[in-house]
């Protein structure tokens, strides 16, 4: 940050009255909120009649009774959002399917892990359930630790002053933010913003203590004078200071990168120039847009500008808002609390009006004369008195027993119990948590079904307060990756918890200027989480657990409504179990040597014998093209000498040559039917069965008719490496 007196640019005085002037109008705009505030906090905390009330409750001699039933409802809301805690996660806007960033997710929880955020946010969340305002500060704090310490911390609601003209949820469309820091001790002052020329009194700003008084301050430059402000510092020597944040918006050109023609680039004014100026002594021309960027401020004041610079963050606020309902007409947030209240003044004045009734029922309210009793002031004293006579004058009781009487019961109001009741309802009625929210139940005979059902009915009804506190992580963790890479990348050491295991890695800047969606998701662990997966577990595990691997059931345990400490004992004892069962199974090393001969040697035999196979076939092949080589030469052969003896002399009966015919006739018979004999032989033996012929060996040696006598035996055949005949 830079001093004011540091920056001639800066007129300090011109803007310290503007923003005191923004001070004191949002103030004022807020005051009747800040009353109700109070208000709402004193009816939390029991504090539900005023002191006025006391005193005439009192002066009436009636009971000063209070039963806050007011607390156990924002309990109730408040413990729900600590039951469904919310993470943050990172994911990278990238075309394409993509994941979520580990490292920069990881880096978030490490970072509100460091400051107990949940903690803080579940406080801030309840005075938004209170009073509609809820606020936190993020930021890094370099007094403990010179890198660098997280923190985020809750901030009472009833310090900070807000942009009055902001209208949105969570106020994400506020100018500015102011919080109020009191008691601040001096020396603490002075090295926030250290200073030679500042004197204690400046450091105290006294006029936002006036303005919480509601005294009337004047708008002009008299008032803001530093002689007519105060007088010193308070004598315990501490100080009220103010630190602010705002936004204005400065020009800025948009370029197109002399570069690279695709890319444009943000120059402020100074740099504009100075590009322009090249570019035309270049003798070129830029092409650029006129536009506007916010710039976010910050200052702290006393009574005088103590300090100003720019904000922690240049694109957020440092505070964040979590609000509740909105009053329209008063453009103003409101919580649970509101509503109650009545219903609840009521309930306390009919339990105090029942009290008195019983008390004072025994009087009668009777009317008597003068002289009636003994002794007035006696009668006063004992009429009430269940166990004590009053005593009256002779013949003043009449009627049938005119020597004593029981003194009048008065009749108890009927209607008084249903309007207490009434009020009681009332209270739950208004602020939409039904009795199965806090717990309890409407009849005993209530089924749990319906009891669920009624649950979320009233959760719905709650659900706008928990939206905002799911804008508000949204907003939360824009903030959260900016200071992550601009400051804790620095490649310090963060945990990032995996499926298996968890591990330790530097915190470095990631590569390029990439965007990143922040997605809300209700954290895994958060209890009602975890009950409600384990009881949608509880179904479908009877019919699919034998099925799951002992893995899976690993996964599962992790959402099982277990202590964690539990779940990461049964983990390791299972791990171990399956370690101990795979070395079990593991055989010993001279075994896997003999599996491993055993294995080479039948992969050795079946390579011989398929090699041995092959060459066998080859062979019966071949021979088998000779055999049937040599039958279709023999065809030829008889085909031949079929021809050649077709001119032979035909022999008759007597074994003498015949005489030639001349009947061609006869000679075409006598040639067909010496053709059909020689065909009916060629077939006959192609048709024979046939052996396959071996030597000693047992190596096929050729191809011959099967004997018609008994089967001649054959040599046997080679066998294999596993004493089976190779085919």
């Amino acid at each position: 940050m830079t001093d004011e007196h540091d920056d001639p640019a800066v007129d300090g005085e011109a803007l310290f009255r503007r923003l005191r002037s923004w001070f004191l109008e949002d103030f004022e705009q807020q005051s009747d909120w800040r009353k109700a505030a109070r208000e709402d906090f004193a009816f939390t905390s029991g504090e539900q009649l005023s002191e006025e009330d006391k005193a005439r409750l009192r002066e009436m001699n009636r009971p000063i009774i209070i039963m806050n039933r007011i607390e156990p409802v924002i309990d109730s809301v408040a413990g729900s959002e600590v039951a469904n805690r919310q993470e943050v996660q990172f994911i990278p806007r990238t075309q394409g399917d993509v994941q979520v960033n580990e490292v920069l997710t990881a880096a978030a929880k490490w970072f509100r892990d460091q400051c107990d955020a949940e903690d803080e946010e579940s406080d801030a969340f309840r005075d938004t359930v209170i009073c509609g305002m809820g606020w936190t500060e993020t930021r890094l704090d370099y007094e403990e630790e010179p890198e660098g310490q997280p923190v985020i911390e809750r901030l009472d609601p009833l310090e900070v002053v807000w942009d009055s003209s902001a209208r949105k949820r969570n106020l994400v469309d506020m100018r500015r933010v102011f919080h109020i820091r009191r008691d601040i001790p001096i020396e603490d002052a002075r090295a926030l913003c250290p200073g030679d020329h500042f004197e204690d009194a400046d450091y105290n700003a006294s006029w936002v203590d006036r303005a919480d008084e509601k005294e009337p301050h004047e708008v002009n430059n008299r008032f803001y004078d530093k002689d007519d402000i105060g007088d010193g510092v308070p004598s315990d020597k501490t100080v009220t200071m103010v630190r602010a944040q705002w936004w204005e918006r400065v020009p800025v050109w948009l370029v197109v990168d002399p570069t690279n023609p695709d890319k444009v680039i943000t120059l402020e004014k100074e740099q504009f120039d100075e590009l322009n100026r090249r570019i035309e002594i270049a003798g070129g021309k830029i092409t650029s847009t006129q536009s506007t960027r916010k710039v976010y401020k910050q200052a702290f004041l006393g009574r005088v500008l103590l300090e100003i610079g720019p904000a922690p963050c240049k694109d957020h606020f440092s505070f964040k808002a979590i609000t509740g309902k909105r009053d329209r007409n008063k453009n103003t947030f409101y919580g649970l609390v509101r509503a109650m209240k009545d219903p609840q003044r009521w309930a306390n004045k009919w339990m105090s009006q029942t009290m008195h009734i019983l008390n004072t029922s025994a009087k009668g309210g009777i009317l008597a004369e003068r002289g009636f009793f003994e002794n007035d002031a006696d009668a006063e004293a004992t009429w009430a008195r269940q166990d004590a006579i009053t005593w009256t004058k002779q013949g003043a009781l009449s009627g049938g027993n005119g020597k004593y009487a029981p003194k009048p019961q008065s009749q108890f109001p009927s209607s008084t119990f249903q309007l207490m009741e009434f009020a009681i309802s009332s209270i739950r009625d208004t602020s939409g948590v039904n009795v199965e929210l806090l717990g309890m139940q409407n009849s005993a005979s209530q089924a749990a079904s319906l009891d669920m059902q009624r649950k979320q009915s009233s959760m719905t009804i709650l659900q706008p307060l928990f939206d905002s506190l799911r804008r508000y992580r949204k907003e939360q963790g824009r903030l959260l990756l900016y200071l992550i890479e601009n400051y804790l990348s620095d490649g310090r050491l963060i945990r990032i918890v995996g499926p298996d295991e968890q591990q330790y890695v530097p915190l470095v800047r990631q590569p390029g200027n990439a965007t990143y969606d922040v997605i809300v998701d209700e954290a895994p662990t958060s209890p009602n989480q975890k009950e409600a997966t384990w009881s949608m577990l509880q179904q479908i595990l009877p019919v699919i657990g034998k099925m799951l691997p002992p893995a899976t059931w690993l996964a599962l345990l992790k959402y099982s409504p277990l202590p964690t400490s539990a779940q990461k004992d049964i983990s390791d004892s299972i791990q171990q179990q399956q370690q101990q069962q795979q070395q079990q199974q593991q055989p010993s090393p001279e075994m896997m040597k003999a599996q491993a001969e055993l294995q080479l040697m039948q992969q050795k035999g079946q390579a011989e014998a398929a090699n041995h196979k092959a060459l066998t076939d080859a062979k019966i092949e071949g021979m088998q093209r000779e055999a049937a080589a040599k039958q279709q030469l023999e065809l030829q052969k008889a085909a031949a000498e079929g021809l050649r003896t077709m001119g032979a002399p035909v022999m008759g009966p007597d074994g003498m040559p015949m005489p030639p015919q001349h009947d061609p006739g006869v000679l075409v018979m006598a040639l067909m039917q010496q053709f059909q004999q020689g065909m009916q032989a060629i077939a006959q033996a192609m048709t024979a069965p046939k052996q396959i012929i071996r030597d000693q060996n047992g190596d096929p040696i050729g191809v011959g008719p099967m004997p018609a006598g008994p089967a001649q035996p054959q040599p046997p055949m080679p066998a294999g490496p596993a004493g089976q005949p190779m085919q």
